[in-house]
């Protein structure tokens, strides 16, 4: 009996072979010599024609479905079935503060029109330009200052389009905006009746059908399959439908995307002429940097936002649909946390938080987090639910590594090797930290590192310190920096230290300030902390102190029948830990607890004076909890700052080596820190 045709191989060979196996089995070509006769040229044809079909067919079938789908326009069609549309370019947001002086201090308005355009200083040599999206208009009175304060301006080029409607020959009322790198945030279209009728009206875009009527002066938006978008109007059942022969003109930003991230220090490109014909002289002040430029949604980001979004229904009901949410309208986000009130410290109900981590920047801009809040949560949250965003709190690490290795097994040079070590400490802390609920773990980086070369690299050690970075008030304040881990005790080489700050001496002279740990070798009690005062006492009862050191003492004092307070007599030595046992008295229920130096530390601030020698300002200005990783800093007059960000780094060893991300904090290593990765190599002896 002839065997059948194998029809689950595919590829062109396994087809042509099959193909010469079945006609073997048939007696007429039993024993013919398919290689170089014609046969086998028709037998090539059939093999590439089958092979054709089922490539073709397997396409087909991947693109019906949206998880399989590999082109563009396929997965932007079922994404429309599912009712996301996937996201466009978004321009980069700089904020400035605006001041345009003028020669008088007549009262008077000044206004910033819509498009006015700044150029941003060069990135990789080219410089951007961002345009005002909004007139803006401020007034001065008695002074000859007009101040923009917070002026927000975007990256990019507005461009304007205007289209004619004739129902005969667009009957559904596409309209193609013509550009690729359309920024659809921006989007404004203004539609006039008719030609004979001036008085126009401004179409806003659909975001929940829901809310539709067949008056609704709305568009829709789509993309088409050549990467373009496209606007369309209603039918008059679901929005208004156009008047045959209106005129639609349609303004947006089309814009660079990414590119423009972090561009600042701008100039204007034109003047401005006040209310009162006055010219005016300008002067721009940079708040943050560009930031939340992004390019064109990606197909696998649609393939996982598109059915997602269809999941929330276009509701803000669980922590997943603000995640879900944000990410697809906010597409230069990287990574999110949201938490309820209930779970926030300390807890305030009725309130949703949300930490945001931009892609390209640390921190998102405070007109980026009201737009969020504005335009994207309040239309989709339960009423009655705030919502809060919160500057993520970064934990920096910084590391101090020596790497052994053998020379002889590499071709690398100790330059290079050093280079591709730090490389490989840079792709940890892309692949691993800086985003939300990420953990670092030393144990992890020590082996990227020995990967770098498997043959060369013996081993490494490194040495890990943790870095806060506050933003501190002028004048006299109380800071509290929490790292949320285990601090590392330091001594008189390794211990915490800041970056230097303008303050005042005990006789008020100004000092370039720092803060330093004060190594204390001793472990006794350093206090006794009353937990319950208890109650019926009448006289002090007797304080017992029993741990793994010895010699500690001290004594109660009462007050209306409470303990007051408890006074150390002697703070004894070599204790880790401490119990306190109140006895006697005539009361009851008071309760105390030690603290021993090994869970506490002292902070004093100092300076150095003209011979570069320390000196000390306030012996004990803040104090370190060890056990639960927070530094307090109480009563410190603060004049200036002496680092260019603003910011007073402190730095500390971490005690256990991993360092978890909780709500709004996540570990990173700042790449950009020259002293965030100090590598030194050490070769082996031959």
């Amino acid at each position: 009996m002839v065997d059948r045709l194998r029809v689950t191989e595919l590829d062109f060979d396994t087809i042509k072979t099959n193909l010469k196996s079945f006609l073997r089995q048939q007696d007429t070509f039993s024993d013919y010599d398919f290689e170089g006769s014609g046969l086998s040229i028709l037998l090539d044809v059939l093999a590439y024609n089958t092979h054709y079909n089922a490539y073709y067919l397997n396409m087909v079938a991947n693109e019906a479905f949206l998880d399989t789908a590999l082109l563009r326009e396929s997965a932007v069609s079922h994404a429309k079935t599912l009712g996301y549309i996937p996201h466009s370019k978004r321009s980069a947001t700089a904020t400035i503060t605006f001041t345009a002086n003028s020669a008088t201090t007549t009262d008077g308005t000044l206004t910033v029109p819509e498009g006015y355009s700044f150029l941003s200083d060069q990135i990789d040599g080219k410089s951007y330009n961002f345009v005002v999206l909004e007139d803006t208009t401020v007034t001065k009175s008695n002074t000859s200052q007009y101040v923009f304060k917070d002026l927000a301006i975007n990256e990019g080029q507005i461009v304007t389009n205007q289209f004619g409607y004739v129902e005969s020959s667009n009957p559904k009322s596409i309209f193609t905006l013509p550009d690729k790198n359309i920024d659809t945030t921006t989007i404004k279209v203004v539609v006039q009746p008719n030609l004979a009728n001036t008085t126009t009206s401004t179409y806003s875009k659909v975001n929940d059908v829901l809310s539709v009527n067949n008056t609704s002066e709305v568009y829709f938006l789509q993309e088409n399959r050549d990467g373009n978008f496209e606007i369309y109007f209603g039918n008059d059942s679901v929005g208004r439908k156009l008047n045959d022969g209106a005129t639609i003109t349609v303004s947006y930003l089309v814009t660079n995307g990414t590119a423009s991230n972090k561009a600042n220090n701008f100039v204007q490109k034109s003047s401005l002429t006040d209310s009162n014909g006055e010219d005016t002289t300008l002067t721009i002040t940079p708040v943050s940097a560009a930031s939340g430029g992004s390019d064109k949604e990606s197909v696998d980001s649609i393939k996982f936002s598109a059915p997602n979004q269809f999941t929330t229904q276009n509701r803000l009901i669980t922590i997943k649909d603000y995640e879900t949410t944000i990410l697809r309208e906010v597409p230069q986000v990287e990574s999110i946390s949201v938490w309820g009130g209930e779970d926030n410290i300390p807890v305030v109900y009725g309130k949703v938080f949300i930490s945001l981590k931009p892609k390209n920047n640390f921190f998102i801009s405070e007109t980026e987090k009201k737009r969020i809040i504005d335009d994207i949560i309040k239309p989709k949250a339960v009423i009655g639910l705030d919502a809060e965003i919160i500057d993520p709190d970064f934990t920096y690490i910084l590391l101090t590594n020596n790497v052994k290795f053998d020379r002889r097994k590499t071709t690398l040079s100790d330059a290079a090797l050093k280079t591709a070590v730090k490389n490989s400490i840079i792709g940890f802390n892309t692949s691993s930290l800086n985003t939300f609920s990420s953990t670092f773990s030393l144990s992890k980086l020590s082996k990227a590192i020995d990967d770098t070369d498997k043959n060369a690299i013996i081993g490494s050690e490194t040495t890990v310190r943790l870095q806060k970075r506050i933003k501190p008030t002028i004048g006299t304040d109380n800071y509290t920096i929490d790292f949320g881990e285990k601090l590392e005790r330091g001594t008189t080489t390794q211990k915490l230290t800041s970056s230097q700050f303008g303050s005042f001496d005990a006789g008020g002279a100004a000092r370039t300030v720092s803060f330093e740990e004060v190594p204390n070798s001793s472990t006794g009690v350093s206090r006794i902390n009353i937990t319950n005062p208890g109650f019926g006492y009448t006289t002090a009862p007797t304080v017992t102190i029993v741990g793994d050191g010895t010699g500690a003492t001290a004594v109660a004092k009462i007050t209306s029948g409470e303990i007051s307070e408890i006074t150390l007599t002697n703070r004894g030595t070599d204790y880790t830990t401490a119990t306190v046992t109140l006895s006697g008295g005539g009361g009851q229920a008071a309760v105390a607890e030690a603290v021993v130096d090994s869970k506490n530390g002292t902070i004093r601030s100092v300076f150095f004076d003209t011979n570069g020698l320390r000196q000390i300002i306030n012996e004990s200005i803040g104090e370190i909890d060890y056990e639960n990783g927070i530094i307090t800093i109480k009563d410190i007059n603060i004049s200036s700052i002496g680092t260019s960000d603003g910011l007073i780094r402190f730095t500390i060893g971490s005690e256990t080596g991993v360092v978890e991300s909780t709500r709004k904090n996540i570990v990173a290593i700042d790449i950009d820190d020259p002293l965030a990765i100090t590598t030194t190599l050490e070769a082996a002896e031959s």
